[in-house]
């Protein structure tokens, strides 16, 4: 996201024990913070989310566990979770039988929220969507900017210390960092890995951020194209540094924003794109969706991205926000909502308890509307309760 908070899809691995600094990530709700469940797109591909993290589920090893709230739950009372829930809403409940089935069955945790004083435990709200740019297999014209396979270059190892994976390369017997964008962009580190080339260096710099793209190469048809690796480096926020040089305000800070000041100061594009190390490896999918840090498809409108050391991935949520309203291809208000969602992807800009990046969809108005989201919002996770858990919901 070209925004002063900019998002990149990465992948997670496994559901671990979610631990927070000081406070832990999920709380149970205090009485004044108890939330009104209500669904603004009235159960719209909700189900569909639900299996997509159902699917997830069911493959995780039947030993691994989450930590909510202080308590280990194994990962098949999230599976009973689902599938209890899902049942609730097949009949499109009205408001008042669906919060009363919801404060029978399940236990309910408010997302402990942004740092400092937050007595009302606000999560900033982001927003993120997949691109469609033009690309080409080859070289040629205005196709000059490439985007990059995962190079043989780059290695895993686990750190002997902490046993957490490291990405880097080998100079001899030593492992090191991986190269930076600029070394890989300047110096040609990841030349021969070449997947496609876009017309724009933001383009294949926004294709990183957002994680996962559609291609229309020139014979017409249309390629998916997904996050593989990354190169390791710290994630750097180019909205960030465009507002420190004074380049742009804050209130600027928006991938329009920043589209329209690199075409106007096409000398400085290679400066402020590089001050973010980091790198996205990419390679072609079967699909035109969104994939998400799960390894399955997303539900524009009903996935969100959240950090994964905190919460548990797959787990259903409600939120509750504002959103854009848009009208002759520009935000013409803003209106409340709340649906649930499902935590379906992570990114290494999405860190800490107070972060929700929502995914908006595919294409040019999805993402208007994803770069203009970066609201105060409210956050609950919803865990059936131990007496209503029923082993045969689980197939």
């Amino acid at each position: 996201m070209a925004k002063t908070f900019l998002f990149i899809t990465l992948c997670c691995a496994v559901i671990t024990a979610f631990t927070g600094c000081g406070r832990r990530p999920l709380l149970p709700p205090a009485a004044s913070n108890h939330p009104v469940f209500s669904d603004d797109l009235e159960y719209a591909d909700l189900d569909r989310a639900i299996e997509q993290s159902l699917i997830y589920l069911r493959k995780r090893p039947r030993s691994s566990r989450i930590t909510i709230a202080g308590r280990s739950h194994p990962t098949r009372h999230l599976i009973r979770s689902l599938l209890f829930f899902r049942n609730l809403v097949a009949g499109h409940p009205s408001s008042v039988l669906l919060n009363r089935q919801i404060n029978t069955y399940f236990d309910i945790y408010q997302a402990s929220g942004t740092d400092g004083y937050n007595p009302q435990r606000k999560m900033l709200v982001t927003s993120y969507y997949q691109p469609l740019f033009e690309g080409s297999l080859i070289a040629e014209g205005p196709y000059r900017y490439p985007v990059y396979g995962i190079p043989d270059s780059l290695v895993l190892r686990h750190d002997p210390g902490s046993g957490k994976k490291q990405i880097g390369r080998l100079e001899g017997c030593r492992f090191l960092k991986y190269w930076t964008r600029s070394e890989i962009e300047d110096d040609g580190r990841a030349a021969g890995n070449e997947l496609v080339y876009l017309k724009d260096p933001l383009d294949a710099f926004l294709l990183h951020v957002q994680g996962s793209g559609l291609i229309k190469l020139p014979d017409g048809s249309i390629r998916g194209i997904h996050y593989a690796m990354k190169n390791g480096r710290r994630y750097k926020s180019i909205g960030k540094y465009m507002v420190k040089t004074g380049r742009l305000t804050l209130a600027e800070a928006s991938i329009d924003s920043i589209r329209r000041y690199l075409a106007t100061h096409p000398d400085e594009i290679r400066e402020i794109l590089h001050q973010n190390d980091s790198f996205i490896f990419f390679e072609w999918t079967t699909t035109h969706g969104a994939i998400g840090s799960l390894g399955r498809e997303l539900t524009a409108g009903r996935s969100i991205a959240m950090d994964r050391n905190r919460f548990p991935p797959g787990a259903l949520s409600f939120l509750s926000s504002r959103k854009p309203v848009l009208g002759n291809g520009r935000v013409i208000s803003w209106t409340p909502f709340s649906r649930f969602v499902l935590l379906q992807d992570t990114g290494s800009a999405i860190r800490g308890s107070g972060r929700v990046d929502l995914f908006w969809g595919t294409g040019k108005d999805a993402g208007l509307a994803a770069s203009r989201m970066k609201e105060d919002g409210t956050l609950y996770f919803l865990l059936l309760k131990q007496q209503f858990l029923q082993p045969a919901l689980v197939n």
